[in-house]
């Protein structure tokens, strides 16, 4: 049998086994990559602890290298001189080096892949470990595979040759690259020599080698001998996933262990590693039940490894922690008198390995030699502070011995005690051993904050919230809160350089959103720990239905949910679906501030529910029901809650939900001893009309709110009388007003601009389309030549006099040229606050641009939009406006003119005003013009000349 046939059965036989364990627990390789950066293997960053280079909780975003295929990197085509011929592929201990060594081996050898490699030889260094006699290349082979009894030189100098030395961090003897010259391969010596001599290029200079090694390991190689530097990155979400499915097998539970590991950005971060991924998803396995709902659990690490270790043989156990506090910081293999050490036979530990296969491992090698690992080297860590713990009880200043330890993690260089300080300070949790209040708890957040700008605060921020998951928080709030220090002798700067710190370790996002091709009850039941974890969930328009809303419930209802903006908008959820919801708004731990429910579909049952949500959700701020079908007996119900002295309600929207006269009453008799807290009202689009707003305003003093929305609602000029009274109060708060599509006429509006003009504090008005002609606009000149009340009595009295309004809707009214003129001379007042003004499609022409010019250049004029759409201006218009728009005074930034008639000459004034002035206009919209392409081209090349700050422009046809 030729060598590479015999070499392919040895090796199918040899990893026969993984091939039967990958198709029962699916244990699936790791990903591999080039790293961003080359690592520097002489750094000291390589020898810092492994779970810093995986835990990435402290930053808000990090980098993710791109997976290459092994193929890629194991390609025999790359070109190499005999002496920089090594591939290294890097990785944490858990990761997945040996398992992907061992796949590629088994690909090999059954013809799935790797072709043009001729032979590979894959060895481990803790089986060459065992070897201290001297011996040849070719011996050393023939030692590992005896079967190979005709393979010779010529067959190892032939071309696509590899050799693969997996695990240099398990090797017992350094390399040393300064050792004599080895090039036959029949010449005895070392075998750490051979291996040098092999890396150095001396042995086999064609062929290729490939090593796999933990971090540390890999500054024994020095960079002029490596061809590629590699490393391994563990499982991605998806391979996670497919991991707790395989494991617990079910896909709804395993949907929901996983749920418990990301509520914990550190946690997540871990479970990359295949090894504790496998320990996370088996432990939760036995936690997880079908009828817990959706409930998450907040689990730490601790919590997790105690619950492995909890079913194992005490003894044994207890004679494993002393063997892991004896050998802390040494390596993961374990020889037989490593546990002799301990007192523990190899009977023992194999009989233990096979009981908790997932606390210890046995393998065997070399001469069927057994050498011991624990499931991860962070369990070795676990069991040593056990172990440690076990030695402080009794000892009467417990606490100072603990803030040593705090002490020795903080002088400990690369991290090497966080962990096992972590452990010690959930274990602390675990047993109950000290009040929160205690010194050590104290003594461990000054520190925290002393050490702020350095990676070791990362580690001791990691064991403090192994001990209480919201450590910290409250802290940073108090400060955020009262600009001082909770903590004794801790600087303010010292807290700013905290609160990125610690909203990082949270995971907090500001928003949430699905893809659109993703969004569906599943995907969402799938997320919610991210949903969790943001501030705002924007999940409108998302195909939900009432399947999400006993997992958002339970959302809402965790105590460590960020969650303050929910918006459901336009999904089909039910009745039913709200008053799941309502279960979680109604719990003590609910911090919901905004919830939007606008177009759902829900009917006047559900204000039933959320009417308790309203007693009992002390925080809820904003209720948007807009577009559901509620009518006067839903909003009945909402008063019933609305009435409660417990209700904090701020906004309430019920646009377009079919409420009339009898709505307004049970409204107005819930507000009517409101202290205050209502702000923002909308009943936009139900007919309530003047008999429904009288009832109303009667017992609502609108003067207290911020924001009132009353567009098509069939009033008339008898509601405005209410409406322009309040408008003349002091004390009115009022800034929003919108009480278009009604039928106010001039009688009407004449009475809003009494109230505006006697005092007003109001910002933005909209009466487009209430039945306004040119007479109404003589009472709003009226307003704009008033004082302002922040002006009045800091002032001489003048002629010129303002109000505070600063967006003014006045669209779709026949106004005519002469209601502008009319408001013309307003719009030159020096002391108006005017910054938006919508005329469109009121019946204006030429006639009125000369004023309307006027009042963009008159001096301090700070008018920045104007629209004049669907006005019949013609070309004579558009010169007439030029003429404002050339000044230097005048700082409009966008003129809408949509079909206003206009031809290119049009552009060419307008050219020509941007020439004289082109530092302010930035958006011009001539949608619906017969302009011709060449003057469109002469626009466009203005948006491309930095001189103009002209950026955009709308000429699409109708």
């Amino acid at each position: 049998m030729d060598p590479q046939t015999c070499l392919k059965t040895t090796l199918k036989n040899k990893y026969q086994k993984l091939k039967e364990a990958y198709s029962e627990n699916s244990l699936l390789p790791s990903r591999l990559c080039y790293p961003n950066l080359k690592h520097n293997l002489a750094s000291a960053k390589l020898s810092q602890h492994e779970f810093r280079y995986v835990d990435k909780s402290d930053l808000h975003t990090w980098h993710v290298s791109q997976t290459v295929p092994l193929a890629d990197i194991l390609s025999c085509d790359c070109k190499h001189d005999r002496r920089k011929r090594t591939v290294i592929t890097l990785g944490v201990c858990g990761v997945g080096k040996t398992t992907t060594v061992q796949s590629c081996a088994l690909d090999w050898a059954e013809g799935k892949g790797y072709h043009d490699i001729h032979l590979l030889f894959p060895l481990t260094f803790w089986e060459l470990s065992l070897i201290k006699d001297k011996l040849s290349l070719i011996e050393l082979i023939h030692t590992f595979y005896p079967e190979l009894k005709e393979l010779d030189v010529y067959s190892l100098n032939e071309n696509n040759v590899w050799f693969v030395l997996d695990g240099l961090d398990e090797y017992c003897l350094p390399l040393n690259f300064s050792s004599p010259t080895v090039s036959d391969v029949s010449e005895v010596s070392t075998v750490d020599i051979l291996v040098t001599n092999l890396i150095r290029g001396n042995l086999l200079p064609s062929a290729h080698i490939w090593i796999t090694t933990r971090n540390a390991a890999a500054k024994q190689i020095p960079d002029c001998f490596l061809l590629k530097d590699t490393e391994v990155q563990g499982f991605s979400d998806e391979q996670k996933e497919q991991h707790f499915c395989t494991v617990i097998g079910n896909d709804d539970l395993a949907n929901k262990a996983i749920d418990h590991v990301r509520i914990s950005k550190s946690l997540d971060f871990l479970s990359q590693i295949p090894a504790i991924c496998n320990i996370m998803a088996n432990v939760l396995k036995n936690l997880v039940k079908a009828d817990d709902g959706f409930k998450i659990s907040r689990l730490n690490l601790t919590q997790i490894y105690a619950k492995l270790i909890k079913a194992s043989n005490p003894d044994t156990l207890a004679k494993l922690k002393k063997l892991a506090l004896l050998r802390l910081g040494e390596g993961n293999v374990m020889y037989e008198y490593d546990l002799q050490k301990s007192d523990i036979s190899v009977e023992e530990a194999s009989a233990f390995s096979k009981e908790c296969p997932l606390v210890l491992r046995e393998e065997r090698g070399l001469h069927n030699t057994a050498v011991f690992r624990f499931g991860h080297s962070s369990i070795q860590e676990f069991l040593a502070a056990s172990a440690k713990m076990d030695d402080f009880e009794g000892k009467s200043v417990l606490s100072v011995s603990y803030r040593n330890l705090v002490d020795q993690a903080l002088q400990t260089p690369g991290g090497h005690s966080d962990v096992f300080l972590r452990f010690i300070f959930g274990l602390i949790k675990e047993r109950g051993m000290f009040e929160t209040n205690d010194r050590l708890f104290n003594y461990t957040k000054k520190q925290i904050l002393d050490n702020v700008l350095y990676e070791n605060a990362v580690g001791l921020l990691h064991a403090l919230r192994e001990y209480d998951s919201q450590a910290l928080l409250c802290e940073v709030k108090f400060f955020l809160k009262f600009g001082s220090s909770p903590i004794l002798d801790v600087k303010p700067m010292q807290w700013q350089f905290m609160i990125p710190r610690i909203r990082a370790f949270e995971g907090m996002k500001e928003i949430f959103e699905m893809e659109v091709s993703t969004r569906c009850d599943e995907r969402l039941l799938r997320q919610l720990p991210a949903i969790l974890k943001s501030k705002t969930a924007m999940l409108r328009f998302s195909n939900l239905t009432d399947k999400c809303c006993p997992a958002l419930a339970v959302v809402l209802s965790t105590r460590q949910s960020y969650l303050r903006v929910l918006d459901l908008g336009y999904n089909s959820i039910s009745d039913d679906g709200v008053r799941k919801l309502v279960e979680g708004l109604s719990d003590e731990n609910c911090r919901l501030k905004t919830l939007r429910l606008q177009g759902c579909g829900v009917t006047a049952h559900a204000c039933e529910y959320l009417a308790t949500a309203l007693e009992q959700a002390q925080k809820l701020q904003e209720l948007d029901l807009s577009m559901n079908e509620i009518g006067d007996d839903g909003l009945q119900h909402l008063a019933n809650g609305l009435r409660s002295p417990d209700c904090q309600l701020e906004t309430l929207k019920l646009s377009q939900c079919n409420i009339e006269q009898k709505g307004c009453y049970h409204l107005a008799s819930a507000v009517q001893k409101d202290p205050g807290h209502l702000k923002v009202l909308d009943l936009s689009i139900n007919m309530v009309r003047d008999k429904g707003a009288s009832e109303l305003f009667k017992k609502l003093d609108i003067t207290k709110l911020t924001k009132l929305e009353m567009y098509h609602c069939g009033l008339t000029v008898l509601s405005c009388g209410h409406i322009g009274e309040a408008l003349k109060y002091e004390t009115s708060t009022l800034v929003e007003l919108n009480l278009s599509n009604n039928e106010l006429k001039d009688d009407g509006f004449e009475l809003l601009c009494e109230g505006m003009y006697a005092w007003c504090s109001l910002e933005k008005l909209n009466v487009s389309r209430c039945g306004i002609t040119g007479r109404g606009c003589m009472y709003l000149a009226k307003v704009l030549c008033s004082v302002s009340q922040l002006y009045s009595g800091l002032m001489q009295k003048t002629d010129w006099q303002a109000v505070e309004l600063r967006n003014l809707d006045l669209s779709m009214n026949c106004l005519g040229d002469r209601g502008v003129r009319e408001i013309s001379a307003g719009l030159q007042n020096p002391y108006s606050n005017l910054k938006t003004l919508n005329l469109s499609h009121c019946s204006l022409t030429d006639d009125c641009c000369a004023e309307l010019a006027s009042g963009f250049a008159s001096n301090e004029s700070i008018i920045s939009e104007v629209d004049l759409s669907g006005n019949d201006l013609q070309d004579k218009g558009v010169r007439k406006l030029c003429v404002g728009l050339r000044s230097p005074q005048c700082l409009l930034q966008k003129l809408s003119l949509r079909s206003c008639g206009l031809s290119s000459r049009s552009i060419q004034y307008l050219t020509a005003a941007l020439r004289s002035n082109p530092q302010h206009l930035a958006e011009l919209h001539l949608m619906g013009n017969k302009l011709e392409d060449s003057g469109i081209r002469v626009l466009m090349d203005l948006t491309k000349n930095q001189q103009y700050t002209l950026h955009t422009i709308d000429v699409s046809a109708d």
